[in-house]
């Protein structure tokens, strides 16, 4: 996450700067630790024979907090930086991208709605917060990227080599 957002952001834009993103992170952490509820450190995971069980299990928030979020934030954050490589070797296209993006969404969704509910089912406060954080770290990555797109589309995208899709860059 953030790795092409924000140094477009601070290089290309004025929307803000390095510090003011800081604070805004700080304080963010510090506001959602305030409302994460402390971990049952006595809860233990009941065994799920299937994946589509476990999916649903965390969607209830019947799973572990570190297998409800470590598996997909490695995969989103695979699949961001493979849809930027390609995006920077000029086999991707816009509207592709952006397909990429809307395909995430529903995923993402159901991603936000098992780390907020499975915050309770680990030992420490402190994991859940951070847990929590990224996913809206998440979202916040989803709409620099929505701006990059909209506002400041010559900043990430070659729009001199796409002859189909030269109207995206205006």
């Amino acid at each position: 996450m953030f790795i092409n957002t924000l140094p477009i952001i601070y290089t290309y834009t004025h929307l803000f700067s390095a510090v003011e993103a800081s604070l805004f992170l700080t304080a963010l952490f510090l506001l959602v630790y305030v409302y994460t509820p402390q971990g049952d450190k006595h809860w233990q995971e009941a065994k799920m024979p299937g994946w589509y069980l476990f999916l649903h299990a965390a969607w209830l928030g019947n799973a572990t907090l570190w297998r409800a979020f470590w598996p997909f934030l490695l995969f989103v954050n695979g699949v961001l930086v493979y849809i930027d490589y390609r995006i920077d070797n000029l086999t991707y296209t816009i509207a592709s991208w952006i397909t990429v993006h809307f395909m995430l969404a529903l995923p993402i969704v159901w991603w936000l709605v098992a780390v907020w509910r499975c915050t309770r089912n680990t030992r420490y406060r402190l994991f859940g917060c951070f847990a929590r954080t990224v996913t809206l770290c998440l979202v916040i990555e989803f709409i620099l990227r929505f701006i990059i797109t909209v506002k400041y589309p010559n900043t990430f995208f070659d729009c001199h080599l796409m002859v189909v899709q030269f109207g995206d860059c205006l």
